[in-house]
């Protein structure tokens, strides 16, 4: 939080913290919050797969001990089900946009400019589908 404040204005903070776990003066701020959900199947494969290549996090034996876990929140980052409950409490509100892994998926240029639109960020039609190459899967796996 301290160097967050230390950051020139307009700035973005990346964070997968549930809403609750966030200090409260967030939400009675200006600032706008973009929350990316994604469907909790192929959350819970993405996840068995990040988890099982990663050195440092935990590995599973079997899908099966995996999705147990999963399903019952055992997970380093908790229950994803109660992150969606947490920030499904926002749901209403207008500084907060809810946005789907799989509708940026199905139509990035539509979702990028439902975002830019929220956010205010002015940009050229030129511009959307040079970001959305640059952010599309296969490229940031390629630079990661």
């Amino acid at each position: 939080l301290k160097r967050m404040k230390q950051l020139p204005s307009r700035r973005i903070i990346v964070t997968h913290l549930r809403a609750d776990l966030l200090p409260p003066s967030i939400f009675q701020s200006k600032a706008k919050i973009l929350v990316l959900v994604r469907n909790p199947k192929d959350t819970a494969v993405s996840y068995y797969h990040f988890s099982n290549n990663l050195p440092v996090a935990p590995s599973f034996a079997s899908w099966d001990e995996y999705f147990a876990d999963f399903m019952n929140g055992k997970l380093a980052w908790g229950s994803y089900f109660d992150h969606l409950v947490e920030w499904n409490k926002y749901i209403d509100n207008e500084r907060i946009m809810t946005i789907s892994y799989e509708e940026l998926k199905e139509d990035p240029i539509l979702g990028m400019k439902k975002i830019a639109s929220f956010f205010g960020f002015s940009l050229c039609e030129e511009d959307f589908p040079r970001i959305a190459k640059k952010t599309s899967f296969k490229a940031m796996k390629e630079k990661s």
